[in-house]
C-alpha cells in the first residue's frame, strides 16, 4: 500500500483531465477542499470555546459534507463535485447565518458569500460561472437586508448606501476576478506551450534524460529514460531513485549520486548497462547538480547517452590497429627474412665465398623457402581483398571428392617426410553448392594446417557425410592442438601470430582467417574444437543446393 501524503490528495481526479490546465484547476479544487474541511474544523472548535454549541456542530456537519467532493473527484464527476461543494458551501454559510441571528448574534458571516463568489469564478465555466457568482451576491444581499432587519434598522438612506456599497464591492470583485481569470488562464495556456516544446524537445533528443531532487524522487523524465525503465513518464514522476532502478544498477550508482549531492559537482561514469526493457548499451552519463542563486543544491540532472556505436567503433579501430602491427610482422619476418637469405646467398655465390657446387647444393632449402614465400604473398594478397570486399561468391555444385583429394595430393611430400598417417574418406559423387575456388583454397589452407601442426608419425583425416540440407566435411589430426582463447582468436577471424609447424614449417598466420571468411561468404557454418596436445576437429557445413 502506498504511503499517505498531501501530493496524492491532490492528485485526487487528474487522471480524468483532459489538458494540463484541466490538471491544475483540480490539483486547486482539491486544495481549496481540503483547506474549507480544515477551516470548517478550526471554526468549530473556536465556536465551542465561546460556549456555542449549534454553531460547532454544524461547522463538523460542513466538514463532513464538504470533504465528500474528493470522493466524488476520485469517481470522475468532478462538474458535479464542484457544484455540489459550491452549493454546500454556500448552504452551510446561510444556515450558520440564520443561526446567529436567531440567537442575536450579529457577527458578519455572511460576508463569507464572497469568498464563494470568488471561488465560483474559478471552478465554474461559460456563463454558469456569472450565474452563479450573481446569485450567491443576491442570496448575499438578501441576508443582509434580513440581519438589517433583524438588527432593527429601518429602511433609509444608510440602509440604501449598505446595499449599494456592496453592490459596488461586488462589480469590482466580478470585474477583477474575470480578467484576473482570463489572464491566467492564457498564462497557463502559454506555460503548457513551453511546456510542451520542451518536453518534445526531450522526448526527441536521442538521451536518457530526467531530474531528481536530493532524496532521489524524479521531478522530470524523457519518455526515452521512462520506458527503458519499464514506466510510463506519468507512473515514474514521483517515484523514488530505489523504486524504479534495477537493484544492481542502484547499488552501483548510489555512491555516484550521493557524491555529487556532497560535492555539488559532476560525477560522469561510462560502463556497459543492462536496462529492464532487455536492452545493453554502453552508457556514457553523468549527474549534473542543478544549484540556486545561492549555491544551494536544489536537484540533480541525469544525463545518459548510448554510446555503443562509438564503443563498437572503437574496439573494430582497436582490433584494426592490431591488425596492422600483425601485418607488418608477416611482412617484417616472414617475407622480408627470406628475400635476406635469397640476396645473402646470391652474393657468396656471386662474391665466390662458395663454389656452384655447394651453391646447388641450397638449391632445395632455396625452393622450400620460395614455396612458402609465394604462398604467404598469395595469402595475403587473397586476404587484403576480401578485407576491401573484392572477393564474391559465385557458388555451383561441387564434387567434394575431387577437390579434397586434388588438394591434398599438394602435400604429398610433405605427408611422406612426416610419416604422417594421412586418410580421405568421402564418397565419390558427394557434393555441395560452393564457390569452386573458395572451398579450394580453404580445404587447402585447413589440410596444410593440420599437416603442419601434426607431429612425425600422427595422424590426419578428411571425412565428409551428409543430411538432407548439408554436406558436413571434418578435418581431424592428432597435433598439438590450441587454446580455447586462440579458437576464440580464429573464430573471430583475426590474423594469428606466425607460428612455425612441428617440422618448422613455416606460415603467414593468415590462412585460417582467410579460410573461415571465404566460407562465410559462402552461407558455411565452420566450428572448430580443440585441446591443447589432443589434436583439433575442423567442422565444414555447406549448404548441399542452392539457398534463398
Amino acid at each position: 500500500m502506498e504511503p499517505f501524503s498531501f501530493k496524492k490528495i491532490l492528485r485526487i481526479g487528474m487522471s480524468y483531465a483532459q489538458t494540463p490546465l484541466e490538471k491544475r484547476r483540480i490539483a486547486l479544487f482539491n486544495y481549496l477542499i481540503i483547506f474549507c474541511v480544515c477551516t470548517s474544523l478550526v471554526l468549530g472548535v473556536i465556536t465551542l470555546s465561546f460556549g456555542l454549541i449549534v454553531q460547532p456542530i454544524l461547522c463538523l456537519a460542513a466538514s463532513i459534507i464538504l470533504s465528500l467532493s474528493l470522493q466524488f473527484n476520485r469517481s470522475g464527476k468532478i462538474q458535479f463535485s464542484k457544484s455540489y461543494f459550491i452549493f454546500v458551501g454556500v448552504a452551510m454559510i446561510i444556515s450558520a447565518v440564520l443561526i446567529y441571528i436567531d440567537e442575536g448574534i450579529y457577527a458578519d458571516t455572511e460576508n463569507m458569500l464572497f469568498a464563494a463568489m470568488a471561488i465560483s469564478m474559478f471552478l465554474i465555466d461559460g456563463i454558469k460561472k456569472h450565474f452563479a457568482f450573481w446569485l450567491i451576491f443576491a442570496s448575499y444581499i438578501l441576508l443582509k437586508i434580513f440581519t438589517l432587519n433583524s438588527q432593527g434598522m429601518e429602511f433609509g438612506d444608510t440602509y440604501g448606501l449598505i446595499i449599494v456599497n456592496n453592490l459596488v464591492v461586488a462589480s469590482i470583485l466580478y470585474l477583477f476576478l474575470y480578467v484576473f481569470r482570463s489572464i491566467l488562464i492564457k498564462a497557463f495556456d502559454r506555460s503548457d506551450q513551453h511546456e510542451q516544446t520542451l518536453r518534445s524537445l526531450l522526448d526527441n533528443a536521442p538521451l536518457l534524460m530526467a531530474l531528481v531532487d536530493q532524496e532521489g524522487n524524479f521531478i522530470l523524465a524523457n519518455n526515452n529514460y521512462a520506458k527503458r525503465f519499464g514506466y510510463s513518464r506519468r507512473e515514474l514522476l514521483g517515484r523514488n531513485r530505489i523504486e524504479v532502478l534495477p537493484k544492481q544498477i542502484f547499488d552501483k550508482h548510489e555512491p555516484m549520486f550521493q557524491e555529487a549531492i556532497a560535492e555539488k559537482k559532476q560525477v560522469s561514469f561510462l560502463e556497459e548497462t543492462n536496462l529492464p526493457d532487455g536492452s545493453t548499451i554502453s552508457a556514457n552519463g553523468k549527474y549534473e547538480p542543478i544549484l540556486n542563486s545561492e549555491g544551494d543544491l536544489e536537484s540533480i540532472a541525469i544525463c545518459v547517452d548510448d554510446v555503443s556505436e562509438l564503443v563498437r567503433a572503437h574496439k573494430a579501430l582497436k582490433v584494426a590497429n592490431e591488425t596492422k602491427d600483425k601485418l607488418f610482422s608477416i611482412i617484417a619476418h616472414d617475407i622480408k627474412s627470406p628475400l635476406n637469405l635469397f640476396h645473402s646467398i646470391l652474393n657468396l655465390n656471386h662474391d665466390d665465398v662458395i663454389s656452384m657446387e655447394q651453391f646447388i647444393e641450397y638449391q632445395d632449402s632455396l625452393k622450400k623457402r620460395l614455396e612458402s614465400l609465394t604462398g604467404t604473398v598469395d595469402e595475403l594478397l587473397e586476404w587484403a581483398r576480401m578485407q576491401l570486399g573484392g572477393i564474391n561468391a559465385y557458388p555451383a555444385k561441387v564434387n567434394i571428392s575431387e577437390v579434397v583429394k586434388e588438394n591434398a595430393d599438394l602435400f604429398h611430400t610433405l605427408i611422406k617426410r612426416k610419416n604422417i598417417d594421412f586418410k580421405i574418406d568421402t564418397p565419390k559423387d558427394m557434393e555441395a553448392w560452393i564457390d569452386e575456388n573458395h572451398f579450394k583454397v580453404a580445404i587447402r589452407n585447413l589440410i596444410h594446417n593440420a599437416i603442419k601442426y601434426t607431429n612425425g608419425g600422427g595422424k590426419v583425416q578428411v571425412v565428409s557425410d551428409q543430411n538432407e540440407n548439408e554436406t558436413i566435411v571434418s578435418i581431424v589430426d592428432s597435433g598439438v592442438g590450441m587454446s580455447s582463447d586462440r579458437i576464440q582468436s580464429i573464430i573471430n577471424k583475426e590474423i594469428q601470430k606466425s607460428k612455425v609447424g612441428t617440422d618448422q614449417e613455416m606460415g603467414a598466420g593468415l590462412g585460417l582467417s582467410l579460410s573461415l571468411g571465404l566460407l562465410e561468404k559462402n552461407n558455411c557454418d565452420v566450428s572448430l574444437t580443440s585441446e591443447p596436445n589432443k589434436g583439433t576437429k575442423v567442422e565444414i557445413k555447406i549448404p548441399k543446393s542452392a539457398t534463398d
